[in-house]
């Protein structure tokens, strides 16, 4: 995937950004209530993004899924502008391929943001998952263990701060690979979501977003505890 950015977009907003990049899987699995309650906790984030002052300006949103293919469904830019559309769940679990695509993205979007003089924060990756992924161990090329050497590697240079959300009933196998649950600290987050609270997940992050974006690049901050939505303390 190509990313179409505007540099105009940026020299009109030179406010301190947050890139967020959100990896949804909308495989076959996520069928019924799951996709419903993520298509409503998905548009109620964005909501809440917009209706903070600070975080309108200084949350950068991009969104893939993945369900059969690995399709961009939001770019970065304008968080005002920004259409979503409905998800829909279907095929296979690529998870690999769309960590390796949403590192990609983040990576282009600082390039862009060091071009216009923008200041940012080191990019968060939001990773959901309900089930196994097809492009996995026993896949021929491993795309999941790629991403996770490579998600591990920017973890440990502060380079990123990764929230992996295993979906009912997803295991951990897999998404412990991309960081040290132990170390939560260390910027890779690792917890179950409690039912179908995808509600209650995604105002948990708009409200971290918030705290994030009243702060300062380089400076430490304390996220919201999670507890509305897992059972998991971070």
């Amino acid at each position: 995937m190509t990313l179409q950015l505007d540099d105009s977009e940026l020299a009109n907003n030179p406010n301190t950004r947050l890139p967020i990049c959100i990896a949804l899987d909308t495989s076959g699995s996520m069928a019924g209530t799951k996709i419903k309650e993520l298509n409503r906790g998905v548009n109620i984030f964005l909501e809440s993004i917009l209706k903070d002052e600070i975080t309108r300006y200084s949350a950068d949103i991009a969104i893939l899924t993945f369900g059969g293919t690995v399709e961009k469904v939001l770019d970065f830019g304008d968080v005002e502008n920004m259409k979503l559309p409905t998800f829909s769940a279907g095929g296979g679990t690529p998870m690999g391929e769309a960590t390796l695509e949403a590192l990609d993205m983040l990576e282009d979007r600082k390039k862009q943001y060091k071009k216009n003089a923008v200041t940012y924060w080191q990019p968060w990756l939001v990773l959901m998952t309900d089930g196994a992924a097809t492009d996995g161990e026993y896949a021929i090329p491993d795309k999941v263990a790629i991403a996770a050497e490579k998600a591990r590697d920017l973890i440990k240079n502060k380079k990123l701060s990764l929230f992996s959300i295993i979906i009912d009933p997803g295991t951990p196998d897999e998404l412990e690979k991309f960081s040290d649950s132990d170390n939560p600290e260390q910027g890779g987050h690792l917890a179950p979501l409690d039912g179908v609270k995808f509600e209650e997940f995604f105002v948990w992050l708009s409200q971290s977003v918030a705290v994030v974006s009243e702060s300062s690049p380089g400076t430490g901050f304390t996220l919201p505890e999670p507890k509305s939505w897992t059972s998991i303390k971070w």
